[in-house]
């Protein structure tokens, strides 16, 4: 008996106003009042929309990754096997250039003992 006294106040809408604001607001969806079909049309073309961009995100993504591994990655490679050539280059220029001031400070040093040898060349033909 208590179901059916349940059962037949579900139906009455003085029940669902007793409710509050969410008894009014399923009496306005039931009744018609309310129409939420633009909100789920809305928030599906949402969904679509970011479904769409998701997958031009995806392309350009899968684009880019091609391109890194037909491109870049043998250039990055090449670089790396050019850098290791040239390392024993750069660091004897490295020993080189750390020499010069010793080698300038040898050049003064014999410039006031020794002579060129266009000055030898003349000294000997002066008898």
């Amino acid at each position: 008996m208590i179901a059916l006294a349940d059962a037949a106040s579900i139906n009455d809408v003085t029940t669902w106003v007793n409710y509050g604001v969410l008894g009014l607001v399923v009496v306005g969806l039931l009744v018609g009042a309310f129409w939420t079909k633009p909100s789920v049309d809305k928030l599906i073309q949402e969904r679509d929309r970011i479904l769409k961009e998701k997958e031009v995100a995806d392309a350009q993504r899968d684009a880019m990754a091609s391109v890194l591994q037909e491109k870049l990655l043998p250039v990055v490679g090449d670089f790396i096997a050019t850098t290791r050539a040239l390392l024993p280059v750069l660091q004897q220029l490295q020993q080189l250039q750390a020499m010069i001031p010793i080698l300038q400070e040898i050049i003064r040093a014999n410039e006031g003992t020794n002579t060129t040898p266009e000055k030898r060349r003349r000294e000997k033909r002066r008898p």
